[in-house]
């Protein structure tokens, strides 16, 4: 389907969150989770929810650019030079405090607001007679995965501060936000699991029924309800991960679209354009960008391993397999050590963004196995990244890491690094395997972060109305 269907359920989706509310709560405390009169909660016709899943598969791009770019700096993968504010990289570097009220907290924003117009759908779909009970069922398998996603991407910044693990009364007149408590990580966690095994559920008592809204390009090979059960099982196999459920992991990359021999970049993306109404690619940069260049962190050319094709040769956005490109004028912030490579990753602004990709399963797939002692089947998965990137297998060019558990931790963590930089993963990575102190710091005054504070939006809300 054409990806310029995005504009015209844009458009019904902001008049949706436009409508006014009978709460008058919000009156003593922002709401941070913006509640709204949904017209189309009940008896809604066929083209309203097409609009609405169209439109789901537009907000799910909002706030990428900062969960990315925040958490990639936090982990060390880049340093976002704004020249006109400081705060992009003196805080996300760990030299002042992340401020609660802050700039950095559009990703929450975002992600908690894809996850109540998801619920949006979910219920509008099941408050009609316009679709098919097979419909509905696809339409809620949809919603669930799509909160399931979002939310992961959401807890993981917020660490063990959690997220509200229920949200929006949409039912209730008068007053339609009755928020949940703040779980904890691993309360967390369990809650999303809940999210994408319900989603699984849904889209199997779809049956043969099709989504009752056109799938947008980029969703080309997962568009039918069987094909994105496989998106499904990819997200399940990312909470498995950061459950460290190891057996669950296997299970659900078993019956996504993990393929071992596959193409690596294998999977749904997440399209831009320039047309009017749309969004263009927010990571995209010209080359030597002055303004608001996204520099690669010093030490991540100096450690990567010689002929890495992720890291030297032609970029990505040229043709090639690099990630980062090298600058012609190397800058940096105040006092930071030089900087001569930044972020390449992107040919235009129309370029896509990957959503979930093969390699990052094949990744997983190698980790489960390490953690399940089958070390041989770790090595060879990881030797299948590292022949892809120009490098030779682990038995030559690092002999003592085969059969060593430990080392090949180190060796899939090094994987990863590379495989999937700037895709929102080295700060969790660390942190999970509580090797957060070994981030390179540019300056003796920055620190490292553990997870993102409590938005004060929030605490300011409990503070008026305790959770329930």
């Amino acid at each position: 389907m054409n990806k310029y269907l995005y504009k015209g359920s844009m458009l019904m989706l902001g008049a949706i969150l436009l409508l006014s509310s009978a709460c008058t709560k919000t009156s003593y405390v922002p709401n941070p989770n913006a509640p709204t009169q949904e017209s189309v909660l009940n008896n809604a016709t066929r083209d309203q929810i097409a609009q609405l899943g169209v439109g789901i598969q537009s907000v799910v791009r909002n706030g990428l650019f900062s969960f990315y770019t925040w958490s990639g700096s936090i982990g060390r993968e880049v340093v976002y030079f704004a020249q006109t504010e400081s705060r992009y990289y003196r805080e996300l570097q760990g030299e002042i405090p992340l401020d609660p009220a802050g700039i950095m907290y559009d990703w929450y924003n975002t992600s908690n607001q894809t996850r109540r117009r998801a619920e949006i759908l979910l219920r509008s779909a099941q408050n009609t007679n316009s679709i098919t009970e097979g419909e509905k069922a696809a339409a809620k398998g949809f919603a669930k995965t799509i909160q399931a996603y979002a939310m992961l991407n959401a807890l993981n910044m917020m660490g063990n501060n959690g997220i509200r693990t229920s949200f929006s009364d949409l039912s209730t007149p008068g007053d339609l936000l009755k928020p949940g408590c703040f779980g904890n990580y691993a309360e967390s966690l369990a809650y999303l699991k809940g999210l994408a095994d319900e989603g699984l559920a849904a889209l199997d008592q779809a049956g043969t029924a099709g989504f009752p809204f056109p799938m947008v390009a980029g969703w080309n090979g997962f568009s039918t309800v069987s094909d994105f059960k496989k998106v499904n099982r990819a997200i399940a196999a990312r909470i498995a991960m950061y459950q460290k459920d190891w057996t669950a992991l296997e299970t659900a990359l078993a019956a996504s679209f993990l393929d071992i021999e596959g193409a690596l970049n294998a999977g749904p993306y997440l399209m831009y354009s320039t047309a009017a109404g749309d969004l263009t690619n927010p990571l995209w940069r010209a080359p030597d960008n002055a303004g608001t260049p996204i520099l690669v962190q010093s030490k991540f050319v100096a450690e990567a391993e010689t002929g890495d094709k992720r890291v030297f040769g032609t970029n990505i956005a040229e043709g090639g397999l690099a990630r980062v490109r090298q600058r012609t004028t190397p800058t940096a912030p105040p006092d930071y050590p030089s900087m001569t490579h930044e972020v390449q990753m992107y040919a235009t602004n129309e370029s896509p963004v990957r959503f979930i990709r093969n390699e990052e399963l094949i990744l997983m797939y190698a980790e489960a196995k390490i953690q399940q002692n089958d070390l041989d089947a770790a090595e060879e998965t990881l030797d299948i990244i590292r022949e892809a990137y120009g490098l030779a297998k682990l038995a030559v060019a690092k002999p003592a890491v085969p059969g060593n558990k430990d080392r090949l931790i180190d060796e899939l963590l090094h994987q990863r690094r590379y495989s999937l930089f700037m895709e929102g993963h080295r700060w969790f990575d660390m942190r999970r395997y509580e090797k957060l102190a070994n981030l390179p710091l540019d300056k003796p005054s920055h620190s490292v972060f553990t997870q993102f504070a409590m938005p004060k939006a929030e605490s300011d809300w409990d503070s008026v109305y305790p959770c329930e």
